[in-house]
């Protein structure tokens, strides 16, 4: 709530904004109310102070009146004298107007000076343009009457001099008379510049069409003069340019032209100059460049350095490549008889440049780099030579073959000297024969179904059935396989050319291990596969780079340039062989049926002669690539035969696993895909039976038999009910399977009856041969085999199992068969 505020102090609030315009301090006067009562107080307050300002008013009029009448007396003065000026400038303008006529006369006869001082200018400018064209025209005439008279340094002056007048003086404002004297100017000019080329080319002349090349002597200077008065007139260039065209194209060129059909170009030089004559001589490298040199010298000597200087800079560069590609090049000889005759074109190739270098000229640069580079460029084509020869061995292959012999010696045991007994070391499949029918079928391990030898029981002592690497991988590629990307697949074992059952290793029979003979005997095994040509032409190959190697040291090239290159001949059938694996399955497969198989046995016969080379020439170096060919060859194998393993499950999954395979129309699709099966392995036996060795042969065919019985088996074990028409069909055909054994008799046994070896080569054989006689057999039977026969080494307990509950009816017979197999199999 606000103060009381008092009727004198609003009345002196209200008094104070009236006079002075102020509003009040104190909040609690702005927010009271103004009461009537206070109003007559507050309007006496303002009355007074009006009637206090207007007497102040009063008293400052008073005191300035004096100086307000002086003001008006200057105003009166002032208007006075304006009135004076009036009148002062209507004289004026009366007086201006009587002067205009004056004015009219005096401008006219300006104007008509003006004119007069024109037209004489105009016509002293005529008379001067008159006279400056008729001094031009007149040089512009003794210009062209000097080239008349062949005195072209007066016209080539006369014509300077129009130049720069008509550059420095106008003629006209509107370039007409400009432009006509230009055209004249420049009928002088060309006038001069034909008389100049038409002297050029009597003094320097080349005949295109008869190859000639001519130059005026330097005894006479004209040729001098020529090209100075072309350099005057700022076309020699355009001059030389031609002429270094016409030389390169007329004269250079045709020299250095690579020989067709045995032609070259030749030179004579007389009179006449230089002329380009056709040859048909044989020419060698150092004649070429004789017949350059001699142009070269004749251009050096005829011509002005004005012109030769330029001319070099343009031909030399030419030359020097053009040697480099078309002659020096092709001239690296290949063979080592033919680097004496290629050093003695180097040592010319460098007296060429001397000659150059004499002349003070450039551009041969190019020429002794090529020569310093010899020894890499000889060892470049060297390479580029053996990689083509690797191309053309098997483009050019016939596919002739021929059979090669194997040769191995195996440590044997006493006990295994029936091996011997046939007479010869061919006759060792035999004997071995012999000696597994008198031990009984020889179990194998059960291994991937991928691997082709496993079951063999030959690989190397490192490397196991059970689980060991194939033989085709290793623990490090070599270089040149993971240059070209291959050993990336490899899953099959891959026997060794000659590779025979190891007589020596220990021998299964029931699952038990025969003892070794403690004084073992070595025997020769023999054996025969097919080649193709190619090996034999490759391993030539590399012999002459391993044989021009050690020609190089010998005292006899220890002057010569390529000398050094002799250790990096070395490095030549690394790449030989990378370039023939990297492109003979290409060739192998066009050309021959199983071309996979003769590029396996090509490559294993072409490494084991490399390394005997390398024995012979103590090249370890050359270890990793055999190596990796061998490797290479036994990827080549492996691919082949996963093909064929593709093939012979691809036909038996026409049975669609057995099932129903007592019933129509499933019985005649599984007979179909057993018998579609049986005979492809037949046809595959017969194509291979004349290119690989017996023994790789059987494994091979062992392989993909091993794959078949996998497979039936497999689905054989998977029916989960068979009948017992089902049964008998199953059997059939496992029968049909089973007459591929024949396959594997040996091939001679002497006076013995020759026994199979599909147990040894077919590693799940006897699994297969044992499931033939559990779908036959009664349940009793089949109990006896597992408690009292072999059953058990090549079934589980499971397997078995399972095939009884598929073959028999729920019984208590049944029940304690499977409780007495159960109990042995976690007895043993």
């Amino acid at each position: 709530m606000p103060a009381m505020v008092s009727e004198d102090q609003l009345c002196e609030s209200v008094l104070d904004f009236v006079t002075n315009g102020t509003y009040p301090d104190s909040e609690d006067v702005v927010a009271s109310e103004f009461p009537a009562s206070a109003l007559p107080e507050a309007l006496l307050r303002i009355s007074k102070a009006r009637e206090q300002a207007e007497k102040e008013i009063s008293s400052l009029s008073e005191q300035t009146a004096s100086d307000v009448d002086g003001w008006i007396s200057q105003a009166r003065q002032l208007h006075a004298d304006i009135e004076r000026s009036r009148e002062t400038a209507r004289e004026i303008v009366v007086q201006h107007e009587n002067t205009k006529p004056l004015q009219l006369k005096v401008e006219d006869a300006s104007t008509k000076v003006h004119l007069l001082q024109t037209e004489i200018a105009f016509n002293e400018a005529v008379t001067e343009t008159l006279e400056q064209i008729q001094e031009f025209r007149r040089r512009l005439d003794a210009g062209h009457k000097a080239v008349e008279e062949g005195r072209i340094a007066d016209a080539i002056e006369s014509l300077e001099h129009s130049e720069k007048t008509i550059e420095t003086v106008k003629f006209s404002t509107n370039g007409n008379l400009t432009s006509i004297l230009s055209e004249n100017i420049s009928a002088l000019r060309n006038s001069i510049i034909e008389f100049l080329r038409i002297q050029w080319a009597s003094e320097v002349r080349i005949d295109k069409e008869k190859g000639e090349l001519y130059i005026k002597d330097r005894t006479d200077t004209s040729l001098e003069q020529t090209i100075e008065s072309l350099s005057r007139l700022n076309v020699l260039d355009a001059v030389n340019k031609s002429f270094q065209k016409d030389m390169l194209t007329s004269i250079i060129y045709p020299i250095l032209h690579s020989p067709v059909h045995g032609e070259t170009n030749d030179i004579s030089v007389g009179e006449f100059g230089i002329r380009i004559e056709r040859s048909t001589s044989p020419t060698p490298v150092s004649a070429i460049i004789d017949r350059v040199d001699t142009v070269l010298g004749y251009l050096h000597q005829r011509l002005p350095v004005s012109i030769s200087k330029p001319l070099s800079e343009e031909i030399v560069p030419v030359v020097s490549s053009k040697l480099i590609d078309s002659w020096l090049s092709p001239a690296i000889p290949v063979d080592l008889h033919g680097l004496d005759a290629f050093e003695k074109t180097l040592g010319r190739v460098m007296e060429f440049c001397q000659t150059v270098e004499g002349f003070g000229w450039h551009g041969q640069e190019a020429l002794v780099s090529w020569v310093n580079q010899v020894p890499r460029l000889w060892l470049t084509r060297r390479r580029v030579d053996a990689l083509d020869q690797v191309r053309k061995v098997l483009a050019g292959s016939k596919g002739a073959t021929r059979k090669v012999e194997r040769v191995e010696k195996e440590m044997v045991s006493s006990k295994d000297e029936v091996l011997l007994e046939g007479g010869t070391s061919e006759d060792w499949d035999a004997g071995w024969g012999n000696e597994e029918e008198s031990k009984g079928p020889a179990p194998t391990k059960e291994v991937d179904d991928e691997a082709d030898v496993s079951a063999w029981g030959l690989e190397d002592e490192d490397i196991k059935a059970d689980n060991g690497p194939p033989a085709a991988e290793s623990a490090e590629d070599d270089d040149a396989g993971d240059a070209w990307g291959w050993g990336d697949d490899e899953e099959d074992q891959i026997p060794e050319e000659g590779q025979k059952a190891d007589a020596t290793a220990p021998k299964h029979q029931n699952g038990q291990e025969a003892k070794q003979s403690s004084s073992p005997k070595e025997i020769t095994l023999t054996e025969y596969y097919t080649v193709t040509d190619i090996p034999d032409s490759i391993l030539a190959l590399i012999r002459r780079q391993v044989s021009d190697s050690e020609a190089l040291s010998t005292p006899e090239f220890a002057n010569s340039r390529v000398s050094s290159s002799g250790a990096g001949l070395l490095a030549l059938p690394t790449l030989i062989l990378a370039m023939f694996k990297a492109t003979a399955l290409s060739f192998y497969t066009l050309k021959l049926n199983a071309g996979q198989i003769y590029l396996y046995n090509d490559s294993m016969y072409l490494a084991e002669q490399i390394r005997k080379l390398v024995d012979e020439h103590q090249l370890s170096r050359l270890t990793p690539d055999i190596e990796g060919l061998e490797r290479f060859g036994k990827l080549c194998y492996s691919k082949e035969m996963q093909t064929q393993r593709t093939i012979v499950i691809d036909l038996l999954d026409g049975s669609q696993g057995f099932a129903h395979c007592s019933e129509q129309p499933y019985l005649g699709e599984c007979e179909n895909a057993i018998d579609a099966t049986v005979d492809r392995i037949r046809d595959v036996y017969k194509e291979w039976q004349s290119i690989l060795s017996r023994s790789a042969l059987l494994q091979a065919i062992g392989s993909l038999l091993s794959t078949v019985i996998n497979k039936v088996i497999i689905d054989i074990e998977d029916l989960s009910d068979i009948s017992e028409a089902e049964s008998q069909r199953l059997v059939s055909f496992c029968n049909k399977l089973s007459k591929l054994e024949d396959l594997f008799m040996p091939e001679t046994a002497g006076d013995k009856e020759p026994v199979s070896m599909a147990a040894v080569y077919v590693r799940n054989w006897l699994k297969f041969q044992y499931l033939i006689n559990i779908l036959e057999s009664s349940l009793a039977d089949i109990k006896f085999l597992w408690t009292e026969g072999e059953l058990s080494f090549e079934f589980s307990a499971e397997e078995v199992i399972e095939l009884i509950g598929a073959l028999f009816a729920e019984s208590d017979h049944r029940r304690r068969a499977i409780a007495e197999i159960r109990r042995t199999s976690r007895a043993r």
